[in-house]
């Protein structure tokens, strides 16, 4: 249970206001009549009151504003407030009557919060899309036209349209994308694909174009490629098989002499061999052979014989 709040009892004790106010006025008045009647004596009052009131500060100071008052140098009544000050001090805490408390302590207000913005969320940080423009469609490259070497090609195996193509012919045209030469000038003497075999009697497939040519007439290479092989070979005689890269073969048979080694570089229209008649030949010519990716293909769809 709560219990009501007594003020403190004040101290008692003498009452020094009333004894500063007395001994500043009977100063005042004694100070005056001297400085009236006896100007002389003020001198050796001096002389006498000074030193002893050097032992409190507050008279000296009390008296000396009596003075400037006397003489004329301060307002009266600011005099008199200085001499209320030196004479009674500040005001004591001891003095003052303690004020009664409320039955109830007071609350101490709590300040309201200031309302804080809400915090917004960071956005994220923009990329800059630059726009791409839209891009037509690339349509797909026209097929390579075919040479005019491919319809007749086609015409000349019309008698053999029945029979089935050895499985690594193709008589389709494609670009090879080498820059080539023509092995050796003459006409076409057996054409590539099926045909009447002069030594067998029979319909076989032709895996190369023979080009007539006088024996010893120089053949040069189709295009730029590597020695595979410089030799002989049933059937074929004296052989050049080269290679010019991106799985394109070249073969040169039937020759009756040989420049080239095996392991050697060569480049298009360079000379490699002579023009013979060896292996199963029945007379002069240059047998040329091209193979594209272990597929045998026409040479007359990439070059151009004498007619």
């Amino acid at each position: 249970m709560r219990t009501k709040y007594e003020p403190p009892h004040r101290k008692t004790r003498p009452n020094k206001t009333t004894i500063r106010l007395t001994a500043c006025i009977a100063l005042l008045c004694c100070i005056t009549l001297l400085r009236v009647f006896f100007p002389g004596a003020t001198a050796a009052m001096r002389a006498t009151v000074l030193p002893i009131l050097e032992e409190n500060i507050d008279y000296r100071g009390a008296i000396t504003a009596i003075g400037e008052t006397l003489t004329g140098d301060v307002p009266l009544l600011e005099a008199l407030g200085e001499v209320a000050i030196r004479a009674f001090g500040g005001i004591d805490a001891e003095d003052m009557e303690v004020a009664a408390l409320p039955e109830e302590p007071m609350e101490t207000p709590v300040p309201e919060p200031t309302p804080q913005p809400e915090p917004t969320a960071t956005p994220p940080p923009i990329e800059e899309v630059f726009p791409v423009p839209a891009m037509p469609a690339l349509a797909p490259p026209p097929p390579p036209e075919p040479p005019e070497a491919v319809a007749v090609f086609l015409a000349h195996q019309e008698p053999f349209s029945e029979r089935a193509l050895p499985v690594n012919v193709s008589t389709s045209y494609a670009p090879l994308g080498l820059e080539v030469a023509l092995p050796v000038r003459g006409a076409v003497s057996s054409p590539f694909g099926f045909r009447w075999h002069p030594l067998h009697g029979e319909v076989r497939f032709h895996f190369g174009t023979d080009i007539a040519a006088d024996s010893g007439t120089p053949f040069v290479a189709f295009a730029d490629g590597r020695v595979l092989a410089s030799q002989y070979g049933a059937g074929w005689g004296n052989y050049i098989l080269l290679y010019h890269g991106g799985g394109v073969y070249t073969r040169y048979a039937h020759a009756s002499a040989l420049y080239v080694r095996a392991g050697e570089t060569v480049e298009r229209g360079q000379m490699i061999g002579r023009v013979g008649m060896t292996g199963g030949a029945t007379g002069p010519h240059l047998h040329f052979e091209l193979r594209v990716d272990e597929m045998y293909r026409n040479p007359e769809f990439y070059l151009t014989f004498q007619s």
